[in-house]
């Protein structure tokens, strides 16, 4: 049985090349932020945020309550929806971990990105379709423009 082509996650550059500036800047400890966007499929912005982790900011991020209430907020604002989170693996691969998995809530979309002494590299999205569900990678592109309909 085919599992048929991934979900496509669609991202303008302005807002890939924020989160490549971001998790340059963070480096080595985990960048962290809220992925914006007018429909679950297009990525329109990014909002940096702190990573809070005191214990391992390295291999480890956490986003404070009060921060995700603000993005929440900052979205409504711009007329968009919070559509996910995005995080660094400063020295490892872009792709989610099980602590990863274990905070990853169905509904919303992570994009990962590896970052190798400090020069950002791949990213990758992924969801979770069910509460019990492992990750799975969706397709992400990088568009110039909006598609005609």
């Amino acid at each position: 049985m085919s599992a048929g082509p991934r979900p496509l996650v669609r991202m303008a550059p302005v807002a890939a090349e924020a989160i490549r500036t971001e998790a340059a800047r963070t480096y080595p400890a985990e960048g962290c932020g809220a992925l914006l966007g007018p429909d679950e499929a297009v990525v329109s912005e990014i909002l940096p945020l702190d990573n809070t982790d005191t214990s391992s900011p390295r291999t480890r991020f956490t986003v404070s309550p009060l921060d995700y209430l603000a993005a929440e907020d900052s979205a409504d604002a711009r007329g968009l929806k919070l559509l996910g989170f995005w995080h660094s693996h400063p020295d490892h691969p872009a792709r989610p971990s099980p602590t990863d998995r274990a905070y990853a809530w169905p509904g919303l979309l992570t994009l990962v990105i590896g970052v190798e002494r400090g020069s950002p590299g791949e990213m990758t999205a992924w969801d979770v379709p069910g509460q019990e569900e492992p990750f799975r990678q969706l397709d992400l592109e990088i568009v110039l423009r909006k598609e005609p309909t």
